[in-house]
Protein backbone atom coordinates (compact mmCIF):
# COMPACT_ATOMS: atom_id res chain seq x y z
CA UNK A 1 0.00 0.00 0.00
CA UNK A 2 2.87 2.37 0.82
CA UNK A 3 4.39 1.79 -2.63
CA UNK A 4 0.99 2.25 -4.29
CA UNK A 5 0.47 5.57 -2.51
CA UNK A 6 3.92 6.73 -3.51
CA UNK A 7 3.30 5.78 -7.15
CA UNK A 8 -0.08 7.54 -7.24
CA UNK A 9 1.38 10.69 -5.70
CA UNK A 10 4.18 10.79 -8.25
CA UNK A 11 1.70 10.11 -11.08
CA UNK A 12 -0.50 13.01 -9.93
CA UNK A 13 2.51 15.33 -9.85
CA UNK A 14 3.59 14.26 -13.32
CA UNK A 15 0.12 14.66 -14.79
CA UNK A 16 -0.12 18.22 -13.47
CA UNK A 17 3.27 19.20 -14.87
CA UNK A 18 3.35 17.00 -17.97
CA UNK A 19 3.26 19.97 -20.33
CA UNK A 20 6.32 21.44 -18.66
CA UNK A 21 8.22 18.18 -18.66
CA UNK A 22 8.03 17.46 -22.36
CA UNK A 23 6.98 19.37 -25.45
CA UNK A 24 7.43 17.95 -28.92
CA UNK A 25 7.71 20.82 -31.39
CA UNK A 26 5.48 21.29 -34.39
CA UNK A 27 6.63 19.97 -37.74
CA UNK A 28 9.25 22.37 -39.10
CA UNK A 29 8.93 21.10 -42.66
CA UNK A 30 6.86 23.09 -45.13
CA UNK A 31 4.15 20.77 -46.48
CA UNK A 32 5.44 17.70 -44.66
CA UNK A 33 2.15 15.87 -45.28
CA UNK A 34 2.27 16.72 -49.03
CA UNK A 35 -1.30 17.99 -48.99
CA UNK A 36 -0.66 21.62 -50.00
CA UNK A 37 -1.18 21.15 -53.72
CA UNK A 38 0.60 24.15 -55.20
CA UNK A 39 3.88 23.97 -57.12
CA UNK A 40 7.21 24.85 -55.54
CA UNK A 41 9.03 28.03 -56.61
CA UNK A 42 6.34 29.31 -59.02
CA UNK A 43 3.48 31.78 -58.51
CA UNK A 44 0.39 32.61 -60.53
CA UNK A 45 0.22 35.88 -62.50
CA UNK A 46 -3.25 37.51 -62.67
CA UNK A 47 -5.22 34.34 -62.06
CA UNK A 48 -8.95 35.08 -62.52
CA UNK A 49 -8.41 38.25 -64.52
CA UNK A 50 -11.22 38.49 -67.10
CA UNK A 51 -12.19 34.88 -66.45
CA UNK A 52 -8.67 33.53 -67.06
CA UNK A 53 -7.51 30.47 -65.09
CA UNK A 54 -3.95 29.70 -64.02
CA UNK A 55 -3.63 26.06 -62.94
CA UNK A 56 -1.07 23.48 -61.86
CA UNK A 57 -2.08 20.83 -64.38
CA UNK A 58 -1.87 17.09 -63.66
CA UNK A 59 -3.02 16.16 -67.18
CA UNK A 60 0.46 15.10 -68.28
CA UNK A 61 3.46 17.16 -69.27
CA UNK A 62 6.27 17.20 -71.82
CA UNK A 63 8.56 14.22 -72.33
CA UNK A 64 6.28 11.89 -70.39
CA UNK A 65 6.11 13.87 -67.15
CA UNK A 66 2.98 14.13 -64.99
CA UNK A 67 2.47 17.86 -64.58
CA UNK A 68 2.79 21.24 -66.25
CA UNK A 69 1.90 24.92 -65.84
CA UNK A 70 -1.45 25.58 -67.53
CA UNK A 71 -3.08 28.87 -68.54
CA UNK A 72 -6.65 29.15 -69.86
CA UNK A 73 -7.55 32.56 -71.29
CA UNK A 74 -10.93 32.80 -73.05
CA UNK A 75 -10.77 36.51 -73.94
CA UNK A 76 -8.58 39.62 -74.06
CA UNK A 77 -7.63 41.00 -70.64
CA UNK A 78 -6.18 44.19 -69.20
CA UNK A 79 -2.83 42.51 -68.44
CA UNK A 80 -0.81 39.38 -69.16
CA UNK A 81 -1.77 36.08 -67.49
CA UNK A 82 0.50 33.19 -66.62
CA UNK A 83 3.15 31.84 -64.25
CA UNK A 84 6.32 33.42 -62.80
CA UNK A 85 9.30 31.58 -61.30
CA UNK A 86 11.14 32.46 -58.12
CA UNK A 87 14.44 34.32 -58.36
CA UNK A 88 16.84 31.59 -59.46
CA UNK A 89 20.11 33.54 -59.75
CA UNK A 90 21.64 32.61 -56.38
CA UNK A 91 19.12 30.20 -54.88
CA UNK A 92 20.75 27.31 -52.98
CA UNK A 93 23.56 25.97 -55.23
CA UNK A 94 22.88 28.37 -58.15
CA UNK A 95 25.46 31.09 -58.83
CA UNK A 96 24.50 32.81 -62.10
CA UNK A 97 27.49 34.22 -64.00
CA UNK A 98 28.00 37.38 -66.01
CA UNK A 99 29.77 37.91 -69.34
CA UNK A 100 28.25 34.72 -70.67
CA UNK A 101 25.60 33.51 -73.09
CA UNK A 102 22.68 31.59 -71.61
CA UNK A 103 20.74 28.84 -73.32
CA UNK A 104 17.03 29.39 -72.65
CA UNK A 105 14.29 26.92 -73.57
CA UNK A 106 11.00 25.34 -72.60
CA UNK A 107 8.28 23.03 -73.90
CA UNK A 108 4.70 24.11 -74.66
CA UNK A 109 1.44 22.68 -75.93
CA UNK A 110 -1.31 24.90 -77.35
CA UNK A 111 -5.03 24.43 -77.90
CA UNK A 112 -7.34 26.91 -79.59
CA UNK A 113 -4.95 29.88 -79.36
CA UNK A 114 -5.15 32.99 -81.51
CA UNK A 115 -3.07 32.69 -84.68
CA UNK A 116 -0.69 34.97 -86.57
CA UNK A 117 -0.30 37.62 -83.82
CA UNK A 118 0.00 41.15 -85.20
CA UNK A 119 1.20 42.75 -81.95
CA UNK A 120 3.32 41.74 -78.97
CA UNK A 121 0.17 41.77 -76.82
CA UNK A 122 -1.22 38.88 -78.90
CA UNK A 123 1.87 36.70 -78.42
CA UNK A 124 2.37 33.69 -76.14
CA UNK A 125 5.69 32.52 -74.74
CA UNK A 126 8.25 32.74 -71.94
CA UNK A 127 10.21 35.79 -70.84
CA UNK A 128 13.69 35.23 -69.36
CA UNK A 129 14.73 38.30 -67.38
CA UNK A 130 18.08 39.07 -65.71
CA UNK A 131 18.57 41.91 -63.21
CA UNK A 132 21.28 43.43 -61.03
CA UNK A 133 20.33 45.89 -58.31
CA UNK A 134 16.86 46.22 -59.83
CA UNK A 135 18.21 47.19 -63.26
CA UNK A 136 17.57 44.97 -66.27
CA UNK A 137 20.81 43.41 -67.56
CA UNK A 138 19.21 41.35 -70.32
CA UNK A 139 15.90 39.86 -71.28
CA UNK A 140 14.59 37.66 -74.06
CA UNK A 141 11.12 36.54 -75.08
CA UNK A 142 10.87 33.07 -76.63
CA UNK A 143 7.47 32.75 -78.41
CA UNK A 144 5.44 29.65 -79.14
CA UNK A 145 4.39 28.74 -82.68
CA UNK A 146 1.11 30.56 -83.31
CA UNK A 147 0.90 29.74 -86.99
CA UNK A 148 -1.67 27.09 -86.01
CA UNK A 149 -4.26 27.22 -83.25
CA UNK A 150 -3.34 23.87 -81.68
CA UNK A 151 0.01 22.13 -81.50
CA UNK A 152 1.27 19.18 -79.44
CA UNK A 153 4.24 19.40 -77.12
CA UNK A 154 7.07 21.27 -78.84
CA UNK A 155 10.43 22.48 -77.58
CA UNK A 156 11.35 26.15 -78.06
CA UNK A 157 14.91 27.36 -77.60
CA UNK A 158 16.97 30.54 -77.90
CA UNK A 159 19.95 32.28 -76.27
CA UNK A 160 20.67 35.57 -74.50
CA UNK A 161 23.94 37.29 -73.56
CA UNK A 162 24.20 38.59 -69.98
CA UNK A 163 26.94 41.23 -69.63
CA UNK A 164 27.55 41.13 -65.87
CA UNK A 165 26.66 38.94 -62.91
CA UNK A 166 22.92 39.02 -62.19
CA UNK A 167 21.42 38.97 -58.70
CA UNK A 168 18.01 38.02 -60.08
CA UNK A 169 16.78 35.77 -62.86
CA UNK A 170 13.09 35.01 -63.35
CA UNK A 171 11.15 33.17 -66.03
CA UNK A 172 7.60 34.33 -66.83
CA UNK A 173 5.37 32.04 -68.92
CA UNK A 174 2.55 34.23 -70.24
CA UNK A 175 -0.29 34.83 -72.64
CA UNK A 176 -0.22 38.47 -73.73
CA UNK A 177 -3.11 40.82 -72.96
CA UNK A 178 -4.83 40.13 -76.27
CA UNK A 179 -3.81 36.48 -76.60
CA UNK A 180 -6.45 33.78 -76.11
CA UNK A 181 -6.66 30.00 -75.83
CA UNK A 182 -5.15 27.30 -73.61
CA UNK A 183 -1.42 26.72 -73.16
CA UNK A 184 0.61 24.23 -71.12
CA UNK A 185 4.24 25.13 -70.27
CA UNK A 186 6.85 22.64 -69.03
CA UNK A 187 10.58 21.96 -68.57
CA UNK A 188 11.61 25.62 -68.37
CA UNK A 189 15.41 25.77 -68.59
CA UNK A 190 18.12 28.43 -68.30
CA UNK A 191 21.87 27.94 -67.92
CA UNK A 192 25.12 29.59 -68.95
CA UNK A 193 26.87 28.01 -71.93
CA UNK A 194 30.53 28.09 -70.86
CA UNK A 195 29.97 26.04 -67.72
CA UNK A 196 27.11 25.18 -65.38
CA UNK A 197 26.10 28.08 -63.14
CA UNK A 198 22.35 27.82 -62.53
CA UNK A 199 19.09 26.04 -63.21
CA UNK A 200 15.38 26.81 -62.91
CA UNK A 201 13.90 25.34 -59.74
CA UNK A 202 10.85 23.18 -60.45
CA UNK A 203 11.00 24.09 -64.11
CA UNK A 204 9.54 20.63 -64.74
CA UNK A 205 6.46 21.41 -62.57
CA UNK A 206 6.73 18.10 -60.68
CA UNK A 207 7.09 19.04 -56.99
CA UNK A 208 4.82 20.78 -54.47
CA UNK A 209 5.71 23.74 -52.29
CA UNK A 210 8.49 22.88 -49.84
CA UNK A 211 9.94 20.09 -51.99
CA UNK A 212 12.32 19.30 -54.83
CA UNK A 213 13.27 16.14 -56.74
CA UNK A 214 16.26 14.84 -58.63
CA UNK A 215 17.16 11.80 -60.71
CA UNK A 216 20.25 10.94 -62.72
CA UNK A 217 20.02 12.37 -66.24
CA UNK A 218 21.59 9.28 -67.83
CA UNK A 219 19.60 6.61 -65.96
CA UNK A 220 16.31 8.33 -65.19
CA UNK A 221 14.13 6.96 -62.41
CA UNK A 222 10.64 8.21 -61.62
CA UNK A 223 10.14 10.72 -58.81
CA UNK A 224 6.99 12.78 -58.33
CA UNK A 225 4.13 13.80 -56.10
CA UNK A 226 1.18 11.54 -57.01
CA UNK A 227 -2.47 11.20 -56.16
CA UNK A 228 -2.70 8.20 -53.88
CA UNK A 229 -5.96 6.71 -52.60
CA UNK A 230 -3.86 4.61 -50.20
CA UNK A 231 -1.80 7.54 -48.88
CA UNK A 232 -0.84 7.36 -45.22
CA UNK A 233 -2.81 10.55 -44.68
CA UNK A 234 -4.71 12.76 -47.08
CA UNK A 235 -4.74 11.91 -50.77
CA UNK A 236 -1.13 12.39 -51.93
CA UNK A 237 2.26 10.80 -51.47
CA UNK A 238 5.70 10.97 -53.09
CA UNK A 239 6.32 8.00 -55.39
CA UNK A 240 9.85 6.84 -56.25
CA UNK A 241 10.30 4.06 -58.83
CA UNK A 242 13.57 2.47 -59.92
CA UNK A 243 13.30 -0.16 -62.67
CA UNK A 244 16.98 -0.98 -63.20
CA UNK A 245 20.03 -1.68 -61.06
CA UNK A 246 22.33 0.76 -62.83
CA UNK A 247 24.52 3.06 -60.74
CA UNK A 248 22.11 5.96 -60.37
CA UNK A 249 19.96 7.39 -57.62
CA UNK A 250 16.64 9.19 -57.20
CA UNK A 251 15.60 11.58 -54.44
CA UNK A 252 12.59 13.60 -53.30
CA UNK A 253 13.84 16.21 -50.86
CA UNK A 254 12.79 19.10 -48.70
CA UNK A 255 13.94 22.66 -48.68
CA UNK A 256 16.14 23.29 -45.62
CA UNK A 257 14.39 24.62 -42.53
CA UNK A 258 16.01 26.51 -39.62
CA UNK A 259 17.36 24.66 -36.57
CA UNK A 260 19.12 25.69 -33.36
CA UNK A 261 22.66 24.37 -32.74
CA UNK A 262 22.76 21.83 -29.92
CA UNK A 263 19.02 21.10 -30.00
CA UNK A 264 17.69 17.59 -30.56
CA UNK A 265 15.40 16.83 -33.50
CA UNK A 266 13.10 13.95 -34.36
CA UNK A 267 13.41 13.17 -38.09
CA UNK A 268 10.71 10.83 -39.35
CA UNK A 269 8.46 9.60 -42.13
CA UNK A 270 6.18 6.83 -43.34
CA UNK A 271 6.95 4.43 -46.20
CA UNK A 272 5.14 1.65 -48.05
CA UNK A 273 6.84 -0.48 -50.69
CA UNK A 274 6.24 -2.88 -53.55
CA UNK A 275 8.50 -5.09 -55.72
CA UNK A 276 11.65 -4.11 -53.80
CA UNK A 277 15.01 -5.75 -54.27
CA UNK A 278 15.58 -7.55 -50.97
CA UNK A 279 18.21 -9.16 -48.76
CA UNK A 280 18.08 -11.18 -45.56
CA UNK A 281 20.44 -8.76 -43.80
CA UNK A 282 18.80 -5.52 -45.00
CA UNK A 283 17.29 -4.56 -41.64
CA UNK A 284 16.11 -1.03 -40.88
CA UNK A 285 18.86 1.04 -39.32
CA UNK A 286 19.48 3.90 -36.96
CA UNK A 287 21.50 6.89 -38.19
CA UNK A 288 24.60 5.78 -40.09
CA UNK A 289 27.22 7.75 -42.00
CA UNK A 290 27.83 5.00 -44.54
CA UNK A 291 26.19 5.16 -47.94
CA UNK A 292 24.98 1.65 -48.78
CA UNK A 293 24.40 1.42 -52.52
CA UNK A 294 21.90 -1.44 -52.14
CA UNK A 295 19.54 0.46 -49.85
CA UNK A 296 16.70 2.92 -49.84
CA UNK A 297 15.34 5.03 -47.03
CA UNK A 298 16.09 8.55 -45.85
CA UNK A 299 19.00 10.96 -45.85
CA UNK A 300 19.28 14.19 -43.89
CA UNK A 301 21.80 17.02 -43.88
CA UNK A 302 22.61 19.90 -41.61
CA UNK A 303 23.24 23.22 -43.38
CA UNK A 304 25.40 26.19 -42.49
CA UNK A 305 24.08 29.71 -43.02
CA UNK A 306 22.85 31.22 -45.27
CA UNK A 307 20.06 28.77 -46.04
CA UNK A 308 18.45 30.33 -49.14
CA UNK A 309 21.54 31.31 -51.12
CA UNK A 310 23.95 28.45 -50.36
CA UNK A 311 24.04 24.68 -49.98
CA UNK A 312 26.85 24.45 -47.42
CA UNK A 313 26.57 21.17 -45.53
CA UNK A 314 28.13 20.26 -42.20
CA UNK A 315 28.88 16.73 -40.96
CA UNK A 316 27.99 15.21 -44.33
CA UNK A 317 25.28 12.76 -45.36
CA UNK A 318 23.41 10.97 -42.60
CA UNK A 319 21.32 7.93 -43.57
CA UNK A 320 18.66 5.76 -42.01
CA UNK A 321 17.52 2.84 -44.11
CA UNK A 322 14.16 1.06 -44.23
CA UNK A 323 13.41 -2.65 -43.90
CA UNK A 324 14.24 -4.45 -47.18
CA UNK A 325 13.84 -8.04 -46.04
CA UNK A 326 10.50 -8.36 -47.83
CA UNK A 327 9.59 -7.01 -51.28
CA UNK A 328 6.30 -5.50 -50.12
CA UNK A 329 5.25 -3.64 -46.97
CA UNK A 330 2.34 -1.58 -45.72
CA UNK A 331 2.82 1.88 -44.25
CA UNK A 332 5.71 1.72 -41.77
CA UNK A 333 6.99 4.50 -39.53
CA UNK A 334 10.72 5.25 -39.41
CA UNK A 335 12.26 7.82 -37.07
CA UNK A 336 15.62 8.82 -35.66
CA UNK A 337 16.81 11.47 -33.25
CA UNK A 338 19.75 13.73 -34.05
CA UNK A 339 21.47 16.66 -32.38
CA UNK A 340 22.16 19.72 -34.54
CA UNK A 341 25.91 20.46 -34.67
CA UNK A 342 27.37 23.69 -33.36
CA UNK A 343 27.67 25.29 -36.81
CA UNK A 344 24.21 24.26 -38.08
CA UNK A 345 21.63 26.80 -39.21
CA UNK A 346 19.22 24.43 -40.94
CA UNK A 347 18.36 20.86 -41.84
CA UNK A 348 16.78 19.11 -44.83
CA UNK A 349 15.74 15.53 -45.48
CA UNK A 350 15.37 13.25 -48.50
CA UNK A 351 13.45 10.18 -49.53
CA UNK A 352 16.13 8.32 -51.40
CA UNK A 353 17.07 5.30 -53.51
CA UNK A 354 20.84 4.93 -53.63
CA UNK A 355 22.61 3.35 -56.61
CA UNK A 356 21.33 -0.20 -57.13
CA UNK A 357 18.02 -1.03 -55.40
CA UNK A 358 14.93 -1.58 -57.57
CA UNK A 359 11.22 -1.30 -56.88
CA UNK A 360 8.59 1.18 -55.76
CA UNK A 361 8.34 3.20 -52.57
CA UNK A 362 5.66 5.67 -51.52
CA UNK A 363 6.68 8.24 -48.87
CA UNK A 364 4.31 10.35 -46.80
CA UNK A 365 4.06 12.49 -43.65
CA UNK A 366 7.67 13.62 -43.40
CA UNK A 367 8.57 15.30 -40.14
CA UNK A 368 11.35 17.31 -38.53
CA UNK A 369 10.42 18.28 -34.97
CA UNK A 370 12.39 19.81 -32.13
CA UNK A 371 12.43 17.76 -28.96
CA UNK A 372 12.33 19.99 -25.88
CA UNK A 373 13.13 17.80 -22.93
CA UNK A 374 13.44 17.94 -19.14
CA UNK A 375 14.48 14.48 -18.02
CA UNK A 376 12.54 13.12 -15.05
CA UNK A 377 13.23 9.70 -13.49
CA UNK A 378 10.35 7.58 -12.19
CA UNK A 379 12.54 4.77 -10.89
CA UNK A 380 11.36 3.58 -7.47
CA UNK A 381 14.51 2.88 -5.41
CA UNK A 382 12.57 0.41 -3.26
CA UNK A 383 11.80 -1.76 -6.29
CA UNK A 384 15.16 -2.05 -8.08
CA UNK A 385 15.34 -3.54 -11.57
CA UNK A 386 17.49 -6.65 -12.06
CA UNK A 387 20.52 -6.02 -14.30
CA UNK A 388 23.00 -8.44 -15.90
CA UNK A 389 25.18 -6.39 -18.23
CA UNK A 390 28.66 -7.65 -19.26
CA UNK A 391 29.38 -4.01 -20.19
CA UNK A 392 26.18 -3.55 -22.18
CA UNK A 393 24.51 -0.30 -21.14
CA UNK A 394 20.87 0.74 -21.28
CA UNK A 395 20.25 4.38 -20.44
CA UNK A 396 17.15 6.00 -19.01
CA UNK A 397 14.78 6.99 -21.77
CA UNK A 398 14.15 10.67 -22.39
CA UNK A 399 11.86 12.41 -22.00
CA UNK A 400 10.32 10.41 -19.18
CA UNK A 401 7.34 10.62 -18.71
CA UNK A 402 6.63 11.06 -22.42
CA UNK A 403 3.84 11.76 -24.90
CA UNK A 404 3.86 10.50 -27.60
CA UNK A 405 7.54 9.79 -28.38
CA UNK A 406 10.56 8.89 -26.30
CA UNK A 407 14.23 8.17 -27.05
CA UNK A 408 16.09 5.10 -25.79
CA UNK A 409 19.89 4.94 -25.95
CA UNK A 410 22.02 1.85 -25.37
CA UNK A 411 25.63 0.76 -25.74
CA UNK A 412 26.85 -2.49 -27.32
CA UNK A 413 30.40 -3.54 -26.27
CA UNK A 414 30.94 -6.26 -28.90
CA UNK A 415 29.46 -7.52 -32.13
CA UNK A 416 26.48 -9.81 -31.73
CA UNK A 417 22.72 -10.23 -31.76
CA UNK A 418 20.82 -7.54 -29.84
CA UNK A 419 17.16 -7.18 -28.96
CA UNK A 420 15.38 -4.15 -27.50
CA UNK A 421 11.76 -4.83 -26.56
CA UNK A 422 8.90 -3.11 -24.75
CA UNK A 423 6.74 -4.95 -22.18
CA UNK A 424 3.75 -3.99 -20.08
CA UNK A 425 3.66 -4.65 -16.32
CA UNK A 426 1.97 -8.01 -16.92
CA UNK A 427 5.06 -9.16 -18.78
CA UNK A 428 3.35 -9.11 -22.19
CA UNK A 429 5.55 -8.02 -25.07
CA UNK A 430 4.25 -4.80 -26.66
CA UNK A 431 6.83 -3.85 -29.28
CA UNK A 432 10.13 -5.07 -30.70
CA UNK A 433 12.24 -2.00 -31.45
CA UNK A 434 15.52 -3.74 -32.34
CA UNK A 435 16.24 -7.31 -33.40
CA UNK A 436 19.51 -7.16 -35.25
CA UNK A 437 23.18 -8.10 -35.41
CA UNK A 438 25.02 -4.98 -34.26
CA UNK A 439 28.66 -3.93 -34.21
CA UNK A 440 30.13 -2.22 -31.11
CA UNK A 441 28.91 1.31 -30.51
CA UNK A 442 26.26 3.51 -28.97
CA UNK A 443 22.80 3.42 -30.52
CA UNK A 444 19.63 5.45 -30.25
CA UNK A 445 16.06 4.43 -31.12
CA UNK A 446 12.69 6.17 -30.88
CA UNK A 447 9.51 4.58 -29.53
CA UNK A 448 6.32 6.24 -30.69
CA UNK A 449 4.05 4.65 -28.07
CA UNK A 450 2.65 2.09 -30.51
CA UNK A 451 2.61 -1.71 -30.38
CA UNK A 452 3.78 -4.09 -33.11
CA UNK A 453 0.41 -3.73 -34.86
CA UNK A 454 0.72 0.05 -35.01
CA UNK A 455 -1.89 0.68 -32.29
CA UNK A 456 -1.36 3.44 -29.73
CA UNK A 457 -0.89 1.93 -26.25
CA UNK A 458 -2.59 3.22 -23.10
CA UNK A 459 -1.26 5.53 -20.41
CA UNK A 460 0.86 3.60 -17.94
CA UNK A 461 4.23 2.26 -16.87
CA UNK A 462 6.16 0.12 -19.36
CA UNK A 463 9.38 -1.86 -19.20
CA UNK A 464 12.04 -1.69 -21.86
CA UNK A 465 14.54 -4.52 -22.00
CA UNK A 466 17.91 -4.88 -23.72
CA UNK A 467 19.16 -8.40 -24.47
CA UNK A 468 22.62 -9.24 -25.72
CA UNK A 469 25.30 -11.89 -25.28
CA UNK A 470 25.21 -12.64 -21.54
CA UNK A 471 23.28 -9.39 -21.05
CA UNK A 472 19.80 -8.57 -19.79
CA UNK A 473 18.97 -5.02 -18.67
CA UNK A 474 15.49 -3.73 -17.88
CA UNK A 475 14.29 -0.22 -17.04
CA UNK A 476 10.96 1.48 -16.50
CA UNK A 477 9.29 4.41 -18.27
CA UNK A 478 5.93 6.11 -18.23
CA UNK A 479 3.59 7.11 -21.05
CA UNK A 480 1.16 9.92 -20.21
CA UNK A 481 -1.64 11.08 -22.47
Amino acid sequence: MKHLFKFCRVLLFLLVFAGMLFAQGTNLLVNGDLETIVPAFWTKVNDGLGGARVEWSWEGGAEGSLKSYKVVKPAATSDVVGWMSANNADMYWNNAKGNDTYTIRYWAKTEGVNVNPATDDEKIGVWFKFYAGGTVLAEAFVPVDQSVSSKDWTQYESAVFVSSEPDSMVAVAVLGKDATGTVWFDNVYCNSQSSWSMGVFNGDAETPVGWMQWSSSSEVGFVSLVEDTAAHSGTHSALLIERDDNADEIVFYSEPVPVTPGKWYLISGWVRTDSLSTGDTLYPTNVVKTRDNDRLGYTFFYHRAPLKTAWDLTEGDQFFYIDQREPRSGWTYYAVVSQAPADAAGVSMRARFTSFPKGKAWYDDFGIQELRVIQVSIEDPETPVTTLSSNYQLFQNYPNPFNPITVIEYRVPKAGSVKLEIYNLLGQKIRTLVNDYLTPGQYRVVWDGRDDQGRQVATGVYLYQLRGDNALITKKMMLIK
